[in-house]
């Protein structure tokens, strides 16, 4: 009977080496769907049984600059290391951080790298305040935040972003970034090489502006460019992939063959092919891709003269922005939030496939996201926006409030109230009177108001110019006298 308790007692084990032994020869067929269904492409795959050579080799490296290889003992420790260390290594790295150059690559990596500390020492420290407390389920790894997934059936395949192997949920524990999703096996976490791309893109601030700035594999001692794994005849041939993104070479642990779009080339070429890009550069254009971070007009104004698409879309958002004054000022808005209803229910109505309502489309005219200028190309957002100029238009026509703060045209004299939003009718830059436009025509683009400020500035510094000279004759007398 104890032999047959053994042998059953032996399957699990046998079976988790099998499933093992199986994933590692297995190539990830992830794919990212985005916010919108053609925002990032899926991923095309190829079988090559190079995955696995290459995992054992990174699992070596770690995102340290080389001058600071010689304190890694020091700085880098396992998820199992206790308060003192992490205490030593806390101070040791604020030490180094003191020493290193401003903006320097080393200085970058120290302060993550602190960070990192500080938030395992704080885990570490309220687990040993409260021992009835849960262990914590968060651990930091070079910025990713990783939470535990929890065990269950899932849909699609899911891989491990370190090691390429298939992430089998129902009998192994994984974890996931609440940042970036980089998804990873437990065992694999201690050795994790990829910095979190919240903190890349964090600290870039923008997408890449270059179109694919190739450096060529010599100028990458023919490594990876995250792992660091050679790519070269030496052992075995490992064929290098291309990122059109950031233009450097990877291995196929760490470029799985995703395609996305590219944000340079929509800038520069309103180009909206999908190209492959690495696992790192997937995750970063995944998390600019619904950022307003464009601007677009000054990148490129060419494309506005081009593409009509584009200037239709810019006139309505001037349009919307001086409209979304009005609802600001109309207490009848503010209190009913008409705002806020007219975009909730336009978008759930035009189903964008964002969470975002797109407040910066009426908030300002020149900033874009990725999402936005791939739908303009669709022609998606030129009819959500013009919706929402005809649910904006006809609020502030039949509001007395608002239509309190119409204008009239002073050139012309008519008792017609017209609003900066009007087709017929034009802005003074200086003053912000409104004209009719074929009255501002024949007055030679002059505005009237404006010459009326600058005669009665050139009377005030006249008068007192006068009264200067006055001042300095009266003075002069009483020096005489």
């Amino acid at each position: 009977m104890n032999s047959v308790r053994g042998s059953l007692a032996s399957i699990p084990g046998a079976l988790t080496n099998f499933i093992s032994e199986s994933a590692s020869n297995l190539l990830p067929q992830n794919s990212f769907t985005g916010s919108d269904s053609g925002a990032v492409g899926s991923a095309t795959t190829n079988n090559d049984d190079d995955v696995s050579s290459t995992a054992s080799q990174s699992d070596k490296s770690y995102p340290i600059p080389a001058s600071l290889v010689k304190e890694q003992w020091r700085l880098i420790f396992t998820s199992d290391a206790n308060i003192q260390d992490l205490e030593a290594a806390i101070a040791h790295c604020r030490d180094l951080v003191m020493l290193s150059d401003e903006c320097s690559e080393e200085r970058r990596w120290l302060v993550r790298h602190l960070v990192d500390l500080r938030l395992s020492l704080k885990e570490l420290e309220s687990a040993q305040a409260d021992p009835l407390e849960v262990a914590p389920q968060v651990k930091t790894v070079v910025g990713h935040h990783f939470n535990i997934q929890r065990s269950g059936h899932i849909a699609a395949r899911q891989y491990c972003d370190h090691c390429s192997g298939i992430i089998w949920r129902m009998i192994q524990t994984s974890y996931i970034c609440s940042d970036c999703n980089f998804m990873a096996h437990q065992k694999c976490l201690d050795s994790v090489v990829r910095i979190c791309a919240h903190v890349i893109a964090s600290e870039r601030r923008y997408p890449v502006d270059e179109i694919c700035p190739e450096i060529g594999l010599a100028a990458q001692n023919y490594k990876c460019a995250e792992c660091g794994t050679l790519l070269n005849f030496k052992n075995s041939w490992i064929e290098p992939r291309l990122c059109d993104y950031s233009g450097l070479y990877f291995c196929p642990n760490c470029h799985w063959n995703d395609s996305s779009i590219i944000p340079a080339r929509v800038v520069h070429n309103w180009d909206f092919t999908l190209y492959r890009v690495s696992r790192a550069s997937l995750q970063e254009i995944t998390l600019f891709y619904d950022k307003p971070l464009i601007k677009l007009e000054e990148a490129n104004p060419k494309l506005f003269i081009f593409l009509e698409k584009l200037g239709s879309v810019k006139k309505l958002r001037q349009n919307l922005f001086h409209m979304r004054k009005y609802f600001l000022k109309c207490r009848t808005a503010s209190e009913e939030k008409l705002l806020d209803k007219q975009l909730s229910a336009l978008f759930m109505q035009d189903n964008l496939g964002s969470n975002d309502l797109r407040h910066h489309l009426i908030q300002s005219t020149e900033f874009y996201s990725i999402n936005d200028l791939e739908l303009i190309e669709k022609g998606i957002l030129f009819d959500y926006m013009q919706k929402l100029f005809n649910a904006f238009d006809l609020h502030i026509r039949h509001c007395e409030l608002c239509r309190a703060k119409a204008y009239i045209c002073e050139i012309c004299s008519n008792n017609e109230v017209i609003f900066p939003f009007d087709d017929g009718c034009i802005m003074c830059d200086k003053c912000n009177s409104i004209y009719h436009r074929v009255c501002m025509t024949r007055k030679n683009m002059i505005c009237p108001k404006c010459v009326r400020i600058q005669e009665r500035k050139n009377q005030l510094d006249s008068n007192n110019g006068a009264n200067d000279d006055d001042d300095a004759t009266n003075a002069s007398e009483e020096i005489n006298n």
